[in-house]
């Protein structure tokens, strides 16, 4: 025992030496498991706000968030080319550029045909459809209706699709019923809703300066407005007299073309007085089917037979 004292007496400075050794690891490992715990901290906080920005991203790129595009360059420049083709008749061109194309969308086409001399002063304004590649247009101009001198403002609407050969093409949207709910809903937009106000404001302007077009523009809503008559309406005159086959010519300021012998028939057009047409053949009611050529497209459409008579 006494050999143990004397050693550690001689020894008790390197002892102590080597206790503080281990003492200051025990406290440099602590400070280092400090330090890490708190870088790992700062780390996570890049993370986070990471997350925060595809998040953002996501509902940027989510269809709700979408705003029209106004005059997108291939739109406006397709749209441009769609209803230059159809005021001029070219039906192969509208063929070629729909993806269906018949007899019924001829004769809706050959009745717009008739009813519009030129278009102008085009503006789009498009939203992402339901696929890559498609739009839902919204394309405003000013119509020129024949017999008319204030252009009418109008806006269509249009679903495009790009093809494999990344062309555009029209698609008939009454033959996809999840494209058609789709434009459907979209009518419910604020935009787009601000959008068909202004056009709207637009019209009634031009109608409350020219009274023909008003007439025409009621005549399209309601059925009615043959020179501010009824179609239907007796006026005095044998409605149900018929008129001679052949050439006759219009008698009245205005006078509707429909695609049936009925106030509800489709309006083809419009005709203003002394416009020379071919009466084909006459009803029981007082309609008489006739045949004219605007622009260069023959048109068969009824009439009223009061409004025809014999060329002067």
């Amino acid at each position: 025992m006494d050999n143990f004292r004397e050693w550690l007496s001689d020894n008790l400075r390197y002892i102590l030496l080597g206790l503080a050794g281990i003492l200051i690891l025990v406290i440099a490992f602590f400070a280092v498991r400090l330090v890490t715990s708190l870088g790992s901290t700062k780390k996570k906080e890049p993370a986070t706000e990471a997350s925060t920005e595809v998040s953002t991203e996501q509902i940027t790129e989510a269809p709700a968030a979408e705003r029209l595009v106004k005059d997108q360059a291939d739109i406006l420049s397709f749209v441009t080319e769609y209803y230059t083709a159809v005021v001029d008749g070219d039906f192969d061109k509208i063929a070629s550029i729909s993806d269906h194309f018949d007899d019924t969308i001829r004769a809706n086409l050959e009745a717009e045909n008739s009813a519009i001399e030129s278009c102008s002063n085009f503006i789009t304004y498009s939203r992402k459809g339901l696929t890559d590649g498609s739009y839902v247009v919204y394309a405003y101009f000013d119509a020129k209706l024949t017999g008319i001198d204030t252009a009418a403002p109008t806006l269509r609407q249009l679903y495009l699709e790009t093809d494999e050969q990344g062309s555009l093409k029209i698609i008939d949207i009454s033959e996809n019923k999840e494209i058609e709910d789709y434009t459907t809903d979209l009518l419910a937009d604020d935009e787009i809703q601000a959008l068909r106000d202004d056009v709207k404001k637009k019209l009634d302007d031009a109608c409350n300066s020219d009274e023909q077009l008003k007439n025409f523009v009621a005549s399209v809503s309601t059925g009615t407005s043959d020179s501010g008559v009824d179609d239907g309406a007796d006026d005095g005159t044998d409605s149900g007299a018929a008129v001679p086959t052949g050439t006759m010519q219009v008698s009245t300021d205005s006078l509707n073309v429909r695609g049936t012998p009925s106030t509800d028939g489709t309006l083809y057009g419009i005709l203003t007085s002394g416009t020379q047409v071919e009466v084909l053949e006459n009803t029981n009611d007082g309609w008489s089917k006739v045949r004219y050529t605007v622009n260069g497209t023959t048109i068969e459409g009824y009439v009223k037979s009061e409004y025809l008579s014999s060329v002067q």
